[in-house]
């Protein structure tokens, strides 16, 4: 497993929250917010597209936080059914992961289980990131490319 420490900017989104189980909320506030972006002209080539994952796995699932946020300019208006939040910055452990939707939950497994513990770091008390570097349709059988972002606690 490839990890390397990054420093990150806060940035400003649009987000729409879902509550309940990753593999179903997830999809959920994406359906909801491309309807957004679509309908409020807020594609561009430089929109970073970020799912926040709020709970861990003591959590139980269908109480679990997630939203789906796009980066937008300071200047943007954000209404309806979107929300302006700010992804808070700082340093993060990153981890590029290629494979289907549902494979993300091993994945984040084996960053907090296998490479966490060996790192001398401890996690902030931050929301999972994900990032998704590939289409953002999400489809159970189409391989997609993600990355993980771990936020840390200053050393």
């Amino acid at each position: 497993m490839k990890v390397v420490i990054e420093k990150l900017p806060d940035i400003r989104v649009a987000a729409v929250r879902e509550i309940g189980p990753y593999t179903i909320s997830a999809p959920q506030a994406w359906n909801q917010l491309s309807l957004w972006i679509a309908k409020n002209n807020m594609l561009s080539q430089h929109s970073i597209f970020l799912g926040l994952r709020h709970d861990s796995s003591i959590v139980p699932k269908d109480q679990r936080r997630y939203d789906a946020t796009v980066s937008v300019p300071e200047d943007c208006i954000i209404s309806g059914i979107a929300e302006e939040r700010y992804v808070s910055g700082g340093e993060f452990a990153m981890y590029t992961h290629q494979g289907k939707f549902d494979t993300l939950e091993e994945a984040w497994s084996k960053l907090y289980w296998e490479w966490l513990p060996s790192s001398g770091r401890i996690p902030a008390d931050k929301p999972d990131i994900e990032i998704y570097l590939s289409d953002t349709t999400f489809s159970a059988d189409k391989e997609i490319l993600t990355r993980l972002l771990l936020p840390l606690q200053p050393i």
